[in-house]
């Protein structure tokens, strides 16, 4: 029988992470795990050569989207990742470690704040890849543009059968990593845009805040 999954304050998960840290596996080992788990639960939605978008913030919850982009492009996926920052620019660590490595292998494009234009990159994925805004999130406003981004990620996942998607909606399937952007990952509280995710892949352990019943349209499978 699978174990049950321990549920852990936000605070709680960061200390768990700095003693896995301290005991020897990196957060950049634990990052690149986080990626990969990412990348093998789109291989599960849709086949070889699908159009993948993954959104990116600039935290660390950006660096598990660079991963999971390297490791999809690698395997066949037309990959697009939309960053609003480059590899070069992020400050967070080990984010900006591993962007530079998954910019390096340059197996996949990236479109840095791209703009509107972005809709039309979002129309044609199968899959898109919120990985905006991590469980550090507390704030009632998402800033532009990731707000732009989650209401047209929101859109084309929603959209009608007829656009021949994948997703719960019939478009797109949203896949949202640790917890949706948007989304108090502690509390369970909503900002003003936040993502509507067919599923959400959270990390080390449940936190709090996606088992809150308001929760559960936006966290969707968990």
């Amino acid at each position: 029988d699978a174990k049950p999954v321990p549920v852990m304050d936000v605070a709680e998960v960061v200390a768990l992470e700095q003693r896995i840290a301290q005991e020897g596996t990196s957060l950049y080992t634990l990052m690149t795990r986080a990626g990969k788990a990412v990348a093998e639960t789109v291989r599960q939605h849709t086949p070889v050569g699908s159009r993948v978008v993954v959104l990116a913030g600039s935290g660390n919850n950006g660096g598990d989207g660079w991963v999971a982009a390297e490791d999809l492009a690698v395997q066949g996926y037309d990959v697009v990742l939309v960053t609003k920052a480059s590899a070069a620019e992020i400050k967070a660590e080990p984010a900006k470690t591993a962007a530079l490595k998954a910019e390096e292998a340059g197996s996949f494009r990236v479109e840095v704040d791209p703009g509107r234009g972005a809709i039309e990159e979002f129309k044609r994925a199968d899959v898109i890849v919120d990985a905006i805004l991590g469980t550090g999130f507390s704030h009632s406003e998402v800033r532009e543009p990731y707000a732009s981004w989650i209401e047209l990620a929101n859109e084309v996942c929603g959209c009608k059968p007829e656009c021949g998607g994948k997703g719960a909606g019939g478009g797109a399937w949203l896949i949202a990593v640790d917890c949706p952007s948007g989304l108090n990952a502690q509390t369970g509280a909503l900002a003003q845009a936040c993502i509507r995710a067919d599923e959400t892949i959270t990390m080390l352990a449940v936190k709090k805040g996606l088992l809150v019943p308001e929760a559960a349209p936006y966290v969707g499978q968990l």
